[in-house]
């Protein structure tokens, strides 16, 4: 099985960096599909839900990777230098938008055990791929990303399990 996980880690890895040779995601530094693969051949070795859940999360945090740094921050786009702004809240909404994606692409379970184990792979996938992403991003707006990602993401998790285990 693990080696099941390597080759897992190996193709999400290889599939960004790909992507950053295309010029479509820009990676900060080469170093940084080190951390993807390891945390992807992890998701990988566990299987089952874990993984169905990081396949959810694959999407969504390869979307939040093109995103422009001009999206994040709207009031730098009339500066040379970016490190004169910083606007937390839009990476706060953007990553509530992104946990909501993360969230709705889930496969359909039955239980809130699987429900857990399913959220907890797709929010490690993501974090996994925008961590890659929040290198160029000051502190203030890493947590903002974060935030939201898991506000969001915890909340429509709850909704939904809830949903699904209401009687009927």
């Amino acid at each position: 099985m693990l080696r099941l996980g390597v080759t897992r880690g190996a193709v999400v890895a290889c599939l960004v960096g790909i992507l950053s040779v295309a010029g479509v995601i820009s990676l900060h530094s080469g170093f940084w599909l080190l951390p993807v693969f390891v945390v992807w051949s992890l998701l990988g070795w566990r299987g089952s839900l874990v993984w169905r859940g990081a396949l959810s999360g694959l999407g969504p945090g390869l979307a939040a990777l093109a995103l422009p740094v001009s999206l994040l921050r709207p009031c730098c786009a009339s500066m040379m230098t970016a490190t004169d702004c910083s606007m937390p809240q839009m990476c706060i909404g953007a990553g509530a938008v992104l946990g909501l994606v993360v969230v709705l692409t889930l496969p359909r379970l039955r239980t809130t055990a699987e429900w857990a184990r399913a959220s907890g792979g797709a929010l490690l996938a993501v974090a996994s791929i925008v961590a890659t992403r929040c290198v160029t991003l000051f502190v203030g707006e890493v947590l903002g990303l974060a935030g939201g990602l898991l506000a969001s993401a915890v909340a429509v998790s709850m909704a939904r399990a809830w949903w699904a285990s209401r009687p009927q």
